[in-house]
C-alpha cells in the first residue's frame, strides 16, 4: 500500500468527521467509505480535495485500502506514463555503459523489469522489457503478474523499478525476480536510497540501504558481486547460487 496516499485519505477523512458529534467514528484502512455518515456536500468536498491533489478521479467506493490502491494505480499510471522521463545519460554504471557489460556475458534471455521507454531494447541482446505503466514495453504487466513463457531468465535488470511503496511490496517483487532467474544468473539493480521525486510527491520511495541488500543476499541464496554509488542512486549486482 502507498502510505503517502493512505495518509492523505486518512487525514481528510478525519478532518471531515472532526466535529464532536462524530467522536465515536474510528477510521482505518478497513473502513468502508460510503458507509460513513456523509452529507452530500461533505462527500463532494472530500472527493474534490483528493482528486485535485492527486490529479486523478475515483468513485471513492469500498474500503479505504481499496480506494488507496486504486488511486495509487491511477497516480502511478499518470506519473510514469506522462510525467517521468529517464535520465540514462546521468549514470556511470547503469546508463549506456551497462549495455556493454550485459552483452559481454552473452545472455540468452534478459528481462528488463520496469523498462519504462524500453531504451535498452535492440541494444542489449535477447532482451524483453516489461512495465505496468508504459506502452513502450514489450508487455505492459507488473512483475508479480508476469509469467515467463519460456525458460528462466539468465539475466534480470531492474533499474529504479523495484523501489516503490512498502517493504512488503519491495520484497514480493524482489522474490519474484529471484524466482524467474536461472541458477548462476545475474541481477543488475539501480535503486533509490530514499530521494523523493520532485514531480511526484505521492510516489512513495522505499529507502534502500546496504543492510537490506545484504539481508536479501543471505535470505534468497544470492552472491553480491558489486555495490557502489551511481550518481545519486545505488548500483549492485547479484549472482544466484
Amino acid at each position: 500500500m502507498n502510505n503517502k496516499i493512505f495518509s492523505l485519505i486518512q487525514q481528510n477523512l478525519q478532518q471531515s468527521f472532526s466535529l464532536k458529534k462524530y467522536q465515536g467514528i474510528s477510521i482505518s484502512q478497513n473502513s468502508t467509505v460510503e458507509q460513513l455518515p456523509w452529507t452530500p456536500a461533505k462527500y463532494r468536498k472530500f472527493k474534490n480535495v483528493i482528486e485535485a491533489e492527486l490529479g486523478v478521479t475515483d468513485d471513492f467506493l469500498g474500503t479505504v485500502a481499496d480506494i488507496v490502491n486504486r488511486l495509487d494505480q491511477k497516480y502511478s499510471n499518470r506519473f510514469f506514463g506522462e510525467i517521468w522521463r529517464p535520465h540514462t545519460d546521468d549514470y556511470n554504471y547503469t546508463g549506456w555503459t551497462l549495455v556493454e557489460e550485459v552483452n559481454s556475458h552473452d545472455f540468452k534471455n534478459v528481462l528488463d523489469v520496469g523498462c519504462g521507454y524500453n531504451q535498452f531494447k535492440n541494444r542489449i541482446l535477447n532482451l524483453t522489457g516489461i512495465d505496468p505503466y508504459n506502452n513502450c514495453a514489450d508487455y505492459m504487466v507488473d512483475i508479480l503478474e508476469y509469467a515467463n513463457p519460456g525458460a528462466k531468465h539468465d539475466c534480470i535488470i531492474a533499474l529504479g523499478s523495484i523501489n516503490f511503496n512498502s517493504r512488503n511490496d519491495i520484497e514480493s517483487r524482489f522474490a519474484k525476480c529471484v524466482d524467474l532467474l536461472d541458477r548462476n544468473g545475474y541481477m543488475y539493480f539501480r535503486v533509490n536510497p530514499g530521494i523523493a521525486h520532485k514531480n511526484g510527491p505521492y510516489i512513495e520511495i522505499f529507502p534502500w540501504a546496504f543492510e537490506v541488500v545484504k539481508e536479501f543476499e543471505l535470505k534468497y541464496n544470492l552472491r553480491l558481486l558489486t555495490y557502489k554509488k551511481d550518481h545519486d542512486r545505488v548500483y549492485f549486482v547479484y549472482i544466484k547460487n
